[in-house]
């Protein structure tokens, strides 16, 4: 299995009721900042994945940092309609679970 992108994988989470459902994720949106992204990069040292958003100070995407991370959310597609899960409540992100 390769890296996780997260949008266009398949993702597994805990609906409202507590049971395990999974769906494809078609996009990652916050309730605090206004432009997300999932990014991974490559070095010498491995591959790091992550939820970035666009810092107007800095002008590049930077890291979320653990307190911010429950306003991260991911759209997941259904057979009727899109769930939105909070990125803390999908089970399959195992470099999330420094965060919860």
């Amino acid at each position: 299995m390769g890296i996780l992108k997260l949008i266009g994988d398949t993702v597994t989470f805990r609906d409202e009721y507590g049971d395990i459902r999974s769906g494809m994720a078609v996009n990652i949106g916050s309730d605090k900042f206004d432009d997300v992204k999932w990014l991974s990069s490559e070095n010498e040292n491995g591959t790091a994945c992550g939820v970035c958003y666009w810092s107007k100070k800095k002008k590049s995407y930077e890291l979320v940092r653990e307190k911010d991370i429950d306003s991260i959310y991911v759209e997941v597609k259904g057979r009727q309609y899109s769930d939105f899960i909070y990125l803390k409540d999908v089970i399959n992100l195992p470099y999330l679970d420094n965060f919860k």
